[in-house]
């Protein structure tokens, strides 16, 4: 279902430590793979797991080791009383629920949890499809993709600075197998998402700032306090 989100790189650590070269190619068809995703697609599995990926009930039990009785028996019981209650929930948040989209988001964030369907399957795909515009307007395709370019290269980048705190010689890491720019890129900004966005940036045919803002829209604080802001408000 959908696409799945792309995901860096990461060097092999101790003896499996893949070399640079191979490193590189990594980085590069992580960067290549990230141009293929689709924008709208993306904004939907966002949506699916702002919107219905929160727990809607209390978490099932689990064996108390202090019980009284068979441990076993207990969280029999206890589980049954769960599956109960649920059922009691759902019926009272629908009860107070008078509008008929709420209830149908409703059923659609019980359904999913049950594992019985998606949430389009019952608020439809085209309300979804407005809800995952509306919550991520913000995210254009210009600057996933420049995000997306940019965090392919972070671990090439994180293993350049380390082997850079080492090795002052800047011929000497271009000797080793790393890119001779990249390594100008290193000791003039010193870390990788900085350096990634100045050498990247001739490339793509922008600035070095324009990366990074595009990076930091879409990985920074701004993401992570817009994604806190918007759970504490569904909650």
């Amino acid at each position: 279902m959908g696409v799945s989100k792309p995901q860096a790189p990461r060097p092999r650590s101790g003896g499996n430590q893949v070399g640079i070269p191979e490193l590189y190619c990594q980085c590069l068809a992580a960067e290549q793979n990230s141009t293929k995703q689709d924008l709208g697609k993306l904004k939907l599995i966002f949506a699916r797991g702002y919107l219905f990926g929160r727990p809607l009930f209390e978490p099932p039990p689990t064996i108390d080791e202090c019980s009284a009785i068979n441990k076993e028996i207990d969280l029999k019981i206890r589980w049954q009383l769960w599956e109960a209650r649920k059922y009691r929930d759902i019926l009272e948040v629908l009860r107070t629920q008078t509008k008929l989209e709420g209830r149908l988001f409703l059923l659609a964030w019980w359904l999913r949890k049950e594992k019985v369907c998606e949430p389009e399957d019952i608020i439809g795909i085209e309300v979804l499809r407005r809800l995952a515009k509306k919550l991520f307007r913000w995210l254009s395709k210009t600057d996933f993709h420049h995000a997306e370019t940019v965090r392919a290269w972070i671990p090439y980048f994180d293993r350049l600075i380390r082997e850079s705190r080492m090795v002052k010689d800047s011929s000497k890491l271009v000797k080793q197998g790393y890119d001779e720019k990249a390594v100008w890129a290193v000791f003039k900004k010193r870390s990788p998402i900085s350096s990634a966005c100045e050498w990247l940036a001739p490339r793509l045919g922008v600035d070095s700032a324009t990366l990074a803002n595009a990076y930091s829209r879409i990985y920074g604080r701004k993401y992570r306090a817009f994604r806190e802001r918007f759970l504490s408000v569904c909650s």
